[in-house]
């Protein structure tokens, strides 16, 4: 392993810390930092730290920005203004544990919606990987029992928290739509530039029809780290790493975030971790490694 490929995996590991961090604050601030705005502060944030990076790559690829217009106003609505937000509100309502195991399923539903869309090909070992991994998610939602996914009474977060990461997955397939010369810079900025104008009403809605969040220290020290480090330097990171070790490999490191999710959630937020959080975790790893089973190498290709 080359030094250049060690520091990717370094890279990628301090990103995956960073959005462990996010999880935590979704589920730790949620009794006086509303989801609402915590996402708007979030994200504004952060395309006034983006705004010098991206302005001159949004200057030369403003015709294709135009192009493709309605595809960005789409992909900054649902990746920037409902995910995340949808993340801090299923927060107030189920543990950092529950976010962090079910959103790492996220991939799965990406390789499902691509498949089922004609983008990739649904082998047998990316079918059966994807059961794995929904096994694995519904034993954390149903606390042990998957049969109890039949039961009427679930939680109000993890129901939030589905339909986020199904969001997420679809939106891991529609990128694959943007324009191959536009700049990951570029679209980055303008994504993040849609999706605080589409949170900003609804903010001023929160803000005038429910109790506003004091904007005290701590609450803008919150919002400098998801706002800089969650969304910005973390994407940047990852996106450094995917281009020098490979996204196959880079995508793997990604599931690590249960892990720091959870120490952090034990060390933070003194939140318990029970045995069906393990298993959930090993199946959702499980399922990933069935589901790249050809591109690791470990099964060739027929």
């Amino acid at each position: 392993m080359s030094n250049s490929e060690f520091s990717a995996i370094l890279i990628a590991l301090s990103a995956c810390i960073i959005w462990s961090g996010n999880f935590v604050i979704a589920q730790g601030v949620n009794e006086w930092i509303t989801p609402m705005t915590l996402a708007f502060w979030r994200w504004f944030i952060a395309f006034l730290f983006v705004l010098p990076i991206g302005y001159k790559y949004v200057k030369r690829d403003w015709h294709l920005v135009k192009s493709q217009f309605k595809y960005l106003l789409a992909m900054g609505i649902i990746g920037v203004g409902l995910y995340n937000t949808f993340i801090y509100f299923a927060g107030q309502f189920t543990t950092t544990h529950h976010i962090a195991i079910v959103s790492s399923a996220a991939p799965i539903g990406t390789l499902l919606i691509a498949g089922i869309c004609g983008i990739e090909r649904l082998s047998r070992y990316k079918v059966l990987g994807a059961f794995c991994a929904l096994i694995g998610a519904l034993m954390v939602v149903t606390h042990g029992n998957p049969l109890l996914v039949f039961n009427q009474d679930w939680n109000a977060g993890d129901i939030i928290l589905i339909f986020s990461t199904l969001i997420w997955a679809a939106w891991s397939v529609a990128i694959t739509y943007k324009h191959k010369d536009m700049s990951t810079r570029s679209f980055l900025t303008v994504i993040i530039a849609i999706g605080t104008l589409f949170l900003l009403p609804l903010y001023l809605w929160e803000l005038a029809y429910v109790a506003p969040t004091p904007f005290t220290l701590e609450a803008f020290g919150i919002y400098l780290y998801v706002g800089i480090f969650a969304s910005v330097i973390a994407w940047f990171a990852w996106q450094h790493s995917v281009e020098t070790i490979g996204s196959v490999k880079t995508s793997l490191i990604y599931y690590t975030m249960p892990v720091f999710s959870g120490i952090l959630a034990i060390l933070i937020l003194e939140e318990p971790i029970e045995t069906y959080h393990v298993i959930g975790f090993i199946l959702v790893c499980a399922g990933i490694v069935i589901s790249n089973l050809r591109k690791l190498g470990i099964i060739k290709k027929s």
